[in-house]
């Protein structure tokens, strides 16, 4: 039987012939810092990868941070009108007013500011005719704004009275009946109808600070 081969005889280790030869140790080398730069790179990729403009970064932080105080200064003073609010509305209920009918008024109050009454009359005039369609015992008693006139083929026969109601603010506002936008003789319709709003909420103003008939007799 022959006898097998002992390759490690004289201290030889297997594989060791790779690094035979005079660069033997310059390549390993080489591997060794290859390896390196491999890792270090991989390293920089992670956590969404190097900052490459450090003043970028900075500015963007700073700015987001100025603009966090911002708000926060804006929510307390949100907090404080709120708490103003809260004490208004505790003296309010004391005296019996009806705080729902207040934010309510303040809704409309708001819509009318920024340039929405006609929007308003035209839903309420909607909603009126819509409860009498509907039977609704309600609709008797809804007469702040007339339903929009109708012609003879059931359809509105203005623009829901728009230069009515321009007239009806302009005068509270404390615009004279002379400042009439419209022309009397190319838009003739409007002018009239801005005449009529005009003179209405004049007109009920005078009623309004008119004393009542027992005290004028009286005096």
């Amino acid at each position: 039987m022959a006898k097998r081969t002992n390759k490690k005889r004289n201290g030889e280790l297997e594989g060791a012939g790779e690094f035979a030869g005079p660069d033997a140790e310059k390549e390993a080398i080489e591997k060794i810092a290859a390896a390196k730069a491999a890792s270090e790179k991989e390293a920089e990729q992670d956590n969404g990868g190097p900052i490459m403009d450090e003043a970028a970064w900075k500015r963007a932080a700073l700015e987001l941070t100025a603009e966090q105080i911002e708000i926060d200064h804006l929510m307390e003073k949100v907090a404080e009108v709120r708490g103003r609010i809260s004490s208004i509305k505790k003296v309010a209920e004391k005296c019996g007013v009806d705080w729902d009918v207040i934010k309510l008024y303040a809704k409309y109050q708001k819509r009318i500011r920024i340039g929405e009454m006609g929007a308003v009359v035209t839903e309420h005039r909607r909603l009126g005719a819509l409860m009498r369609y509907m039977d609704c015992p309600l609709h008797t008693q809804f007469g702040l704004f007339p339903e929009e006139p109708t012609g003879e083929d059931g359809k509105p026969a203005t623009p829901a009275m728009e230069a009515e109601l321009m007239g009806q603010h302009a005068y509270s506002q404390g615009a004279k009946l002379q400042d009439n936008p419209f022309n009397a003789a190319t838009d003739t319709d409007k002018h009239n109808d801005w005449h009529h709003g005009w003179t209405q909420a004049q007109n009920h103003n005078a009623r309004s600070m008119a004393p009542p008939a027992g005290e004028a007799t009286a005096h």
